[in-house]
């Protein structure tokens, strides 16, 4: 059986760091690379369950007030398709 990995590459990370400057409370240059890697991880879960590689911000971290939800591209995320046995 075959199935395919996904991972948030730098392109990724940037969305996520531009999507963060955008819309956190926070700004973009409070994250540093390894709070942008929490947040690919969270993307990384999402695809695993079989959902859109997406974050969230809950309302209270958001400008908006309001929660808000960033898809990251498919040219953000690599993919490797791998053979594993049942």
């Amino acid at each position: 059986m075959q199935v395919t990995n996904y991972t948030v590459n730098e392109q990724g990370l940037n969305e996520i760091k531009e999507f963060l400057a955008d819309n956190h409370k926070m700004g973009g240059d409070y994250f540093d690379r390894a709070m942008l890697h929490g947040w690919a991880a969270a993307a990384e879960f999402q695809l695993g369950e079989g959902n859109p590689a997406t974050i969230e911000l809950k309302p209270w971290e958001s400008i908006h007030g309001r929660a808000q939800e960033f898809t990251i591209s498919d040219a953000g995320l690599d993919a490797e398709t791998v053979e594993i046995e049942e």
